[in-house]
């Protein structure tokens, strides 16, 4: 079963409370198929967030058909990899 992630969004301005987002950890990796020892990297998110929803695509060597879901999820993975991990 996969890890479930919470984050904690800063309170905007206007806004009655801070969000939370819920995500499963690895699911994009799954749904595209690759072992958990890849990482995913900027560049590769953001050719495939280009692409349109129902478009065919290979990725690794697999062949994959873009869903809506697929493209919340790397816009979503796209988002992370632009925050830096705190030791």
């Amino acid at each position: 079963m996969a890890k479930e992630e919470t984050i904690v969004l800063s309170k905007r301005k206007g806004a009655k409370e801070s969000g939370k987002i819920k995500f499963k950890e690895g699911t994009l990796r799954k749904q595209l198929k690759l072992k958990k020892s890849d990482k995913f990297t900027k560049t590769e998110l953001n050719k495939l967030s280009k692409l349109e929803i129902g478009s065919k695509f290979n990725f690794h060597g697999n062949s994959f058909k873009m869903t809506k879901l697929m493209k919340e999820r790397i816009d979503l993975g796209k988002t992370l990899l632009g925050f830096k991990k705190k030791k």
